[in-house]
């Protein structure tokens, strides 16, 4: 196998800010090392239901034997239960360095980003810089990490300045979004006469300032307020939001670094990098009025346009997929779509063996009614590429070794880091899809969440339409079929004698053929029934191994079989009962019963005309049947041996 140096990165809800710039700290300084990045990306936490269950195949999908080193950006992750399943994965790759991106120490090596102490450097401006003493926090959750650290960093400043942190000066919200709790901090922090306020991040800040603009308060006219977080938005009103830097892009780089390093004598086990506080004019520092903001609401007008779109894109999406009944034409599908994905360089989509496989009770069922039923082959260790488009082209697809995120030489001399997620439905996995993008910049954007769930709605449509399949088989066999011999019952054998008048041509010959099974009762009442069903099976089987494509072999009752020949030659009718015949002669000589299984039988030739009716059919079986009953008449009574 092509071997190239690689790390992994594992992280959650990729699309957020944070998250795509520690990605591409990440993969731009591996390629400084001469390393390419797999980002193995996951959603979890989002209130999908049941539809979740299979976020844990993440970790089924790496050959961890061909890392050189692995990133955890666990606090990225929502779910405690996925986050400590890929810990205790990790914990296991005794051979491969892990670094870990976190606030607080582990069992690795740790990268964490300090952006909550400058809550209290903030809150030393307002107190040093602009005197202002009456100041408040605004938190989310007190059960919040990241909360508390910078509400522990405000009120230690506050305690070194000698100003008090009364219990009205703290407040904290239920969420970003609670709404009625940014009313009730307003009326709370003005009740106290507040001078300031030291938000969570700059969401929170903005929405309060939001509340107390509609309460006719001025910033920083009437009060001061700061938040964290350095956002687009924050930094793009008038006057600009006081914040903290987030320096997510140094931290990549910083985990890359460390885990660089790791092997070497005299490593330190941890690395911390430090924000730094912005000034802008919320606090009531001079600031430069930004002549260029009618940008940022171009940009934001632009981005609502192509959420808009991407939102009806899916839309259509879901709508195009849900009429596919095919996997080729799904993929057909699909690579329309892929066009739609800005800047993607490579896509993959990559299907375990046994992606389709139909349920263990289904497929008992299916096999139960039809022995040659296609069982699907179960082998993990081998993959299929089943689309697979790379600079606006497609290439074919082919298998692969599970050993390896994509075929060998797709990987060979690439210098692509490649974006990598699960497909399931609920417990049912079915591969993943990797994706690279141009000039390795990250380009997976929140769209592309809504783009997954719809491929793999079409992987389960086309998963139960094969169930479906399946059952429906199983059912028209029941139908259709006799259960004890598998030859057709009465229905099956009406329906498949239309099918064969359709095939047939003038100058053929319909030979009707039937027999009777010899002395029946006599197996039943000193056997017993189950000897006698044996006995029915036996010449079913035979009838069967005689029968070509074109004929016709069914049981209507107990011991009577109706056969409807195709040929060309009357004397065919006579062929088929030999071969019969020399069957079941075999099977006695070899048979260790204490009994003979035979019939008596009968043939009737007519010829084939268009237009043939069900009467003319009739007529031939009573013509065989006159025949098979002097046979009948004419042999030995006893079925001993």
């Amino acid at each position: 196998m092509y071997q190239k140096k690689k790390i992994a990165l594992f992280i959650s809800h990729i699309y957020g800010e944070y998250q795509t710039n520690l990605c591409q700290g990440v993969v731009e300084q591996a390629q400084e090392y001469g390393y390419r990045a797999e980002i193995y990306a996951t959603n979890d936490g989002e209130d999908l239901g049941d539809y979740s269950k299979g976020e844990t195949s993440i970790l089924s999908i790496p050959n961890f034997t061909d890392l050189a080193g692995i990133i955890f950006a666990s606090g990225t992750y929502f779910s405690p239960v996925l986050r400590d399943k890929i810990r205790r994965k990790l914990l296991k790759q005794k051979d491969c360095p892990v670094v870990e991106v976190t606030e607080s120490p582990t069992e690795f090596p740790v990268v964490c980003m300090e952006n909550n102490r400058t809550a209290g450097t903030l809150t030393e401006h307002l107190i040093s810089v602009h005197q202002l003493k009456r100041i408040c926090y605004l938190g989310i959750g007190e059960d919040n990490y990241f909360s508390r650290q910078r509400q522990k960093a405000f009120e230690t400043t506050m305690g070194r300045n000698q100003l008090p942190v009364e219990s009205w000066m703290i407040y904290h919200l239920s969420g970003l979004n609670d709404s009625a709790g940014y009313e009730e901090a307003f009326q709370q922090f003005r009740e106290g006469q507040f001078e300031a306020v030291v938000c969570y991040n700059d969401e929170v800040a903005l929405q309060f300032w939001t509340i107390a603009h509609d309460h006719g308060l001025e910033v920083p006219k009437d009060f001061a307020i700061t938040g964290c977080d350095s956002s687009e938005q924050g930094q793009n009103i008038t006057p600009p939001l006081t914040t903290v830097t987030f320096p997510t892009y140094q931290v990549g780089i910083a985990a890359v670094d460390l885990l660089m390093k790791q092997g070497k004598a005299n490593v330190e086990q941890s690395t911390t990098v430090f924000a730094e506080p912005v000034y802008g004019g919320s606090c009531g520092c001079s600031y430069h009025r930004n002549a260029l903001g009618f940008k940022y609401d171009n940009a934001l007008n632009s981005r609502i346009r192509n959420l808009e779109n991407s939102m009806f894109t899916s839309m259509k999406m879901a709508a195009d997929f849900s009429h596919v009944t095919d996997l080729d034409a799904g993929m057909d599908l699909l690579e329309e779509y892929v066009n739609y994905i800005d800047g993607c360089k490579e896509f993959y989509l990559c299907l375990y063996n046994d992606w389709d496989n139909v349920t263990s009770s289904v497929l008992s069922l299916a096999e139960e009614s039809d022995p040659d039923y296609d069982l699907p082959d179960i082998d993990n260790d081998t993959l299929l590429l089943k689309l697979a488009l790379r600079d606006g082209k497609r290439l074919p697809e082919c298998s692969f070794s599970k050993t390896s995120l994509l075929p060998d030489y797709l990987q060979k001399n690439q210098t692509s880091s490649y974006v990598v997620c699960p497909l399931f439905f609920e417990n049912h996995v079915f591969g993943y899809l990797a994706m690279s993008f141009a000039d390795n910049r990250m380009g997976f954007q929140f769209k592309l969440v809504q783009w997954l769930m719809n491929i793999t709605a079409l992987l389960q449509n086309l998963c139960e339409a094969k169930h479906t399949q399946a059952l429906a088989k199983h059912l028209e066999s029941v139908y259709l079929r006799d259960t004890l011999t598998g030859l057709y019952n009465h229905h099956g054998f009406i329906q498949q004698e239309q099918i064969l008048f359709d095939h047939c041509k003038e100058g053929d010959c319909l030979i009707a053929v039937l027999m009777d099974m010899d002395l029946l009762k006599s197996i039943n009442d000193q056997f017993g029934h189950t000897e006698g069903d044996f006995a029915i099976r036996t010449i079913g089987q035979a009838i069967q191994q005689a029968c070509e494509s074109d004929d016709i072999g069914a049981r209507f009752s107990g011991d009577e079989f109706y056969i409807l020949l195709h040929g060309t030659k009357p004397e065919r009718g006579d062929a088929f009962i030999e071969n019969v015949m020399h069957y079941l002669s075999n099977f006695n000589a070899l048979s260790s019963k204490p009994y003979t299984i035979s019939i008596s039988s009968g043939a009737h030739t007519i010829p084939f005309v268009k237009g043939i009716t069900q009467s003319a059919i009739d007529a031939a079986f009573d013509c065989a049947d006159e025949k098979m009953y002097a046979q009948k008449r004419s042999k030995n009574k006893t079925i001993l041996r």
